[in-house]
């Protein structure tokens, strides 16, 4: 705000005005004049001056207004020291003027210092005299400015009683309403649509926000128009847009990720090993970024795995689009949905061709110009699509992929953590805000039904706390048997999992990190599946966890469930178990897997002009295969690259010639026991892999890739060898190898009937020692410290459908997924390129 000028005309000139200034006699009404003359005319720094020159030679009672003026001229000019200078200034020779006080709490806001605004905000309330109260556009404004910060600052309590005061003096704020409803989900002030006398239930719906609707109803109608009214509000949605979806001619899909949180937030926490795992052979991956700079580990990972990191904070909504269009991104992937700091506005001007959301909010967002929403087929069935604004993409298993690379912190004691030795602990870490009246019962009964069980959670805030304490006794629950957990660094919190017996979820709004966070740290989840996709993100999770026992449909169901199992620890133990063995090898955690998934769905999407691939055939930097190598070689081949000074092959120096065809000058070192005749190879070692001295691995250290084509499986202890590679190599390594698959249908086969005789060649080659399934393989190369970053399959003959149903009924049978069972049955040998971590 500024102090308006009078209608008195303008000096003939400049000089006059300035000559008047230093004399002391120009008036006020005329100073104000020429200042917004000399700013219209592209001159605040002579605007500037000349307020000063009037400060510096005249007396007056308004003196005030004109530091007011002053301020705002040179904020306008980015000169934050003299602008609050000069707001101070004014509040000296007139402490009552609110203007001031609220423009330079709002300097200080954005200056990085937000407790010094609320101490210049909260002094309105005390200090202004008269009271604040007899000014009532003011007074609501310096209440709402209050409110939003202490929002900000995670202070709850005196936040909501802002806002309270806010809407007390004017219910008509929907913005406010908006703020405040969710206060009270987070503070967990139950009926949360209640306590305002001018405001019913019914009018605080209809301003509640997209997110805090997800905990509020369990109605996809709702939720969908919660979306549209704030698409409606805040974006403009007739804007022009800036592609025409015909696509590029890229050789490699241009995938753009669009965020504010590649931070230590739970997007990245769950997409971290995604930006690292793209194959880059068909993608190159972009971020546009206004994230917070935190500082912290998560962030310098997620930052390193981009091939471009831009910044987009300092652009507007428009800018920020023409940025996107002219890097002719081919899909552009937004991973915040309507939650707090996201830019709708950016995706309604189409910058890409192809535009879908995912993970960052979970349900129909409304933005303009988004075409998909990534999904799968539980978390967003064929009857909810109708409430979506966006189509369903798709993924097989799960929409969530999750980081592989999360440590697991020491177990702690349940002493350290004020837990009892010998009660059932069931825990639900979910933010406060997704609790409900409803669900809260539900727990409370299943308190009651299991005496010597204990509800162990979060809380936002001691308010938080107090409020769920005294619900838990309304309901008959002593308030001892409520215990709450502290913040704790990443590791501890997942290692804090491994106390409790069983995660209690939230309805409607699932636990979705956290879900995976609990089953990560080995710990069951129960959820209860709703109508809508925030209803049902456990359940997907669960499903793809191979844990479908645990989703109930109905509140009652989810009770029974959950005193049932505390009442069988046997039953509770064995499902435990069979986490903990499954856990690596299930969709929910094969990150490569979800990835190529992932990467599979973006190509089926992205337009391409007429006669353009996709991709190459092989990797940019790829070696070519010769046309007679076996098939699986020449996939070996194509995931090494050019350019490598190194190379080890276990093995007869299968690859040497087609590699040191294309890198004459690279050191490709085959290790064989039968000294074999390769003269591609540029160094033979006749001797046991695995009784390598210390002189060979010294000589072996600096290789970049091991190469085992039908060898790992061979060695007596591949574990090992493994390790010792890794131990001993003094840079950098990669390992590629091809491997039998032992799940393959025709072994099944030979397993059913007996008919398992060893041979010269083949899955039942005498030679192996070992055998490996797609998860066990990925098990042991994570076991022995490597990430797997790609995995392709062989597939030589296809089974009959008689064989495909026998494995189903066997899958089912043994409670496994029964189309993960097929699809894992397909594959001949499995060809794997990992890193060591």
């Amino acid at each position: 705000m500024t102090v308006s000028a009078s209608s008195a005309s303008l000096p003939a000139s400049h000089q006059a005005v300035l000559k008047q200034a230093s004399r002391g006699v120009l008036p006020i009404g005329e100073l104000f004049q020429a200042a917004q003359e000399l700013v219209a005319r592209g001159a605040p720094q002579e605007a500037s001056a000349l307020y000063r020159l009037w400060l510096d030679k005249t007396r007056s009672p308004l003196s005030y207004a004109v530091c007011f003026n002053l301020a705002v001229t040179l904020g306008d000019q980015r000169d934050e020291a003299g602008a609050e200078q000069a707001y101070r200034q004014a509040i000296a020779l007139n402490p009552n003027f609110v203007e001031a006080r609220l423009n330079l709490g709002s300097l200080l806001e954005r200056l990085g210092r937000p407790d010094e605004s609320l101490d210049v905000w909260r002094a309105i309330l005390r200090e202004v005299q008269p009271d604040i109260a007899t000014q009532p556009a003011l007074h609501q404004q310096t209440l709402n400015n209050l409110g939003r910060l202490l929002e900000i600052r995670k202070l709850l309590p005196e936040a909501e009683q802002m806002l309270r005061r806010s809407l007390e003096l004017n219910p008509q704020q929907p913005n406010v309403i908006t703020h405040w409803v969710h206060l009270r989900q987070k503070l967990c002030e139950w009926p949360v649509y209640a306590g305002l006398p001018n405001l019913g239930p019914d009018e605080l719906k209809r301003s509640t926000s997209a997110l805090a609707m997800l905990s509020a109803s369990p109605d996809p109608a709702e939720q969908l128009a919660a979306a549209r009214r704030f698409i409606d509000e805040k974006v403009k949605s007739n804007v022009a847009p800036l592609t025409d979806g015909t696509g590029y001619p890229h050789k490699r899909m241009r995938i753009g990720y669009l965020s504010s949180d590649f931070c230590s937030h739970a997007v990245s926490i769950l997409t971290a090993e995604l930006y690292e795992l793209h194959d880059r052979s068909r993608v190159e991956v972009y971020a546009f970024s206004w994230s917070r700079e935190d500082g912290s580990p998560l962030r310098a990972r997620v930052v390193g795995a981009m091939d471009h990191y831009i910044r987009i904070d300092a652009m507007t909504d428009e800018e920020a689009a023409h940025c996107i269009r002219r890097h002719e991104i081919d899909l552009l992937v937004d991973l915040h949905g309507l939650t707090l700091g996201a830019r709708p506005g950016i995706l309604a001007y189409r910058p890409a061709p192809v535009q879908a959301t995912w993970l960052g909010f979970p349900g129909p967002t409304a933005i303009p110009g988004v075409d998909y929403v990534i999904a799968d087929p539980f978390v967003l069935p064929p009857e909810l699509e109708p409430y979506f604004t966006e189509k369903p993409l798709h993924m097989p298993h799960t929409f969530q992929i999750n980081d592989r690379q999360r440590a697991i912190g020491a177990t702690p004691t349940k002493a350290a953590n004020g837990l009892p030795e010998d009660q059932f602990i069931f825990c639900s870490f979910n933010n406060n805000y997704k609790f409900t009246p409803d669900v809260f019962s539900a727990w409370m009964r299943i308190l009651q039904r299991v005496p010597d069980s204990v509800l162990w959670m979060v809380a936002d805030t001691e308010e938080t706390r107090a409020n769920l304490l005294r619900e838990a006794e309304s309901r008959g629950v002593a308030r001892e048997r409520l215990l709450f957990a502290g913040r704790v660094a990443p590791a501890d919190y997942l290692a804090r999992f491994q106390l409790a017996d069983l995660f209690l979820d939230t309805a409607p709004f699932n636990a979705g990190t956290t879900a995976s966070d609990a089953l990560w740290a080995g710990l069951p989840v129960l959820t209860c599946a709703g109508r809508t996709f925030s209803a049902r993100m456990a359940g997907s999770l669960l499903h793809a966890m191979g844990l479908p026992e645990l989703v109930t449909h109905e509140l009652h169901d989810y009770e029974e469930r959950a005193v049932a199992l505390a009442g069988n620890r046997a039953e509770l133990a064995a499902l435990r178990q069979r986490l903990l063995a499954t856990r690596a090898s299930s969709p929910l955690f094969d990150t490569p897997r979800f990835v190529r998934d992932l990467e599979d769905l973006y190509a089926s999407v992205i337009p391409r002009p007429a006669g353009v691939p996709l991709q190459d055939e092989a990797a940019p930097g790829a070696v070519p295969a010769p046309e007679n190598m076996p098939v699986q070689h020449a996939g070996m081949l194509r995931m090494l690259r050019n350019g490598l000074h190194s190379v080890a092959e276990i093995g007869n120096g299968v690859l040497a010639q087609a590699y040191r065809s294309a890198n004459p000058q690279a050191r490709y070192t085959s290790v064989s026991l039968a000294a074999p005749d390769t003269p591609w190879s540029s160094e033979v070692l006749a001797a046991d892999a695995e009784q390598l001295d210390d002189a060979a691995w010294r000589q072996l250290g600096a290789t970049q890739f091991w190469v085992f084509p039908d060898t790992l499986e061979r060695l007596r202890d591949p574990w090992t060898m493994l390790r010792n590679l890794r131990r001993h190599a003094t840079g950098p390594v990669e390992v590629v190898a091809c491997v039998s698959n032992a799940q393959n249908w025709a072994l099944q086969s030979c397993l059913a009937s007996g008919n398992l005789q060893y041979q010269d060649n083949g899955l039942l080659n005498r030679a192996n020692l070992h055998w490996f399934t797609r998860s066990t393989l990925a098990l042991m190369l994570r076991e022995c410290g490597f990430n797997v970053v790609d995995m392709n399959t062989v597939t030589l003959h296809a089974p009959p459908e008689a064989m495909l149903t026998a494995i189903r009924q066997m899958a089912i049978a043994s409670g496994a997924d029964p189309e993960l069972a097929v699809q894992d049955a397909l594959p001949y040998q499995y060809l794997v390129r990992a890193v060591a971590a």
